[in-house]
């Protein structure tokens, strides 16, 4: 009870003292209400970089590589002019060159892809459409059956790379867990038909697995994409030089670059005008997709010390003056019985109080700008509630910080000071 009534008597001394000094309230009412602000925009955008970084894959990148696979052009020296360019042979000098670098024997496994693997920047988007429901910005993924097995791509019943790949045929495909609408899910349409769209084509495929969302690079906007697998056809080989991953058997992979680089420069690897003229390990290509989400990430986490740092000494400064005009008031509270521990409190508590309204108009203006679309997005969005709750909390508590240190300091100077000094001083 004591505590209850010590409590009311600090809000009763408080409430009528914030009301008294309006008119320096406001501007820090303002001023607290735009750093709220931009506090909780650079924490949001900090945290869809490190969420984006800590999600999971959906496929395995160990030991594997990307082979560049490259057309001589009809004027060239080494042209050969027995294969000409032609659908039938350029389909199946393509085919020859793959069953070549499949035979190698440092190669585990490998599988042509239109732009498949992780870390490529095409992108052939879509969507899939069942009972009049539809699920837009799909990514095509056409590949091979042994792709599956280059990257050891799991259903998520726990369908292994081999099972999914002996699954894969034509007019079959295999969907990340999508909703249609909130009447199915993914799971709910195995063995059932629906429509693929990708670049104005409709087909009707089986659905025979669902497998994760694939991320495809660490940046928040293109991180992980709902995924169509479908089938790589003869048709659509002959249209396209396709990506060519392998995945190296693991007791090779020490010495298989350079074993790879003579491979190359004694041209076994070429079939008519196909050849391999190059190569790099996923692993590489992970690290470059991570060193731009990383200088992201400095970046974001060194303005937003820089900001802070700005408002901490901003913050201080305002409270450091307010606190310096109210010393004779602080003298008078000491005079008459009051601990250094009720001083500090209400002066805490005037500013937290002040503090807090402010960051409440604050989350009105954050949530606006959500919606609009003006912060990062992550998964297809900018605005979910698990993700604006989490920054507007961790906002909260940085200014929180902020408040509490900008007022120790002075507050403790202030309760040093001898109240019969302060007093005859005023």
């Amino acid at each position: 009870m004591n505590n209850k009534n010590k409590l009311s008597r600090m809000f009763a001394y408080i409430l009528p003292q914030i009301w008294n000094e309006r008119r320096s309230n406001w501007a820090l009412l303002a001023e607290l209400l735009i750093v709220s602000s931009v506090v909780w925009y650079l924490t949001d955008s900090l945290y869809t970089l490190v969420a984006c970084k800590m999600e999971p894959t959906g496929y395995d990148v160990t030991n594997c590589y990307e082979l560049y696979v490259r057309q001589l052009d009809s004027k060239a020296v080494s042209y050969d002019a027995s294969h000409p360019d032609s659908a039938d042979i350029n389909v199946a000098d393509k085919l020859a060159l793959i069953d070549r670098v499949r035979h190698l024997e440092d190669v585990e496994v490998a599988a042509y892809s239109l732009n498949g693997g992780p870390f490529n920047g095409n992108f052939v988007g879509g969507a899939l459409e069942y009972d009049t429901l539809m699920v837009k910005s799909v990514r095509s993924v056409v590949c091979q059956p042994d792709f599956l097995r280059v990257f050891r791509i799991k259903s998520i019943d726990g369908k292994s790379p081999e099972e999914l790949a002996s699954m894969l045929k034509d007019r079959v495909t295999f969907t990340s867990d999508v909703k249609y609408g909130k009447k199915y899910k993914a799971h709910d349409l195995v063995n059932k038909d629906i429509k693929v769209t990708f670049l104005d084509d409709s087909l009707t495929y089986r659905v025979k697995a669902v497998v994760p969302q694939l991320k495809r690079f660490t940046w928040a906007e293109l991180s992980r994409n709902q995924v169509a697998i479908s089938i790589l056809t003869e048709e659509s080989l002959e249209q396209s030089i396709p990506e060519l991953d392998i995945r190296v058997k693991a007791d090779r992979i020490k010495g298989f670059e350079e074993r790879m680089r003579r491979e190359i420069r004694g041209k076994r690897l070429r079939v008519g005008n196909y050849y391999v003229s190059g190569f790099v390990s996923f692993d590489q290509k992970w690290r470059d997709s991570e060193g731009q989400t990383d200088r992201q990430q400095n970046f974001m986490t060194v303005a937003m010390l820089f900001l802070l740092l700005n408002v901490f000494f901003g913050l201080f400064g305002t409270f450091w003056f307010r606190t310096q005009h109210r010393f004779s008031e602080v003298g008078l509270q000491k005079a008459m019985g009051a601990t250094n521990s009720d001083i500090v409190l209400r002066l805490l508590a005037e500013a937290v109080l002040i503090m807090s309204i402010a960051f409440v108009l604050s989350v009105l203006i954050d949530l606006n700008i959500a919606y609009m679309g003006l912060t990062e997005k992550y998964q297809g969005k900018t605005l979910t509630l698990n993700r604006f709750a989490i920054c507007s909390a961790i906002s909260y508590l940085l200014m929180l910080l902020i408040i509490v240190l900008g007022i120790w300091v002075p507050a403790l100077r202030a309760m040093k000071a001898n109240p019969v000094e302060v007093l005859r001083g005023e």
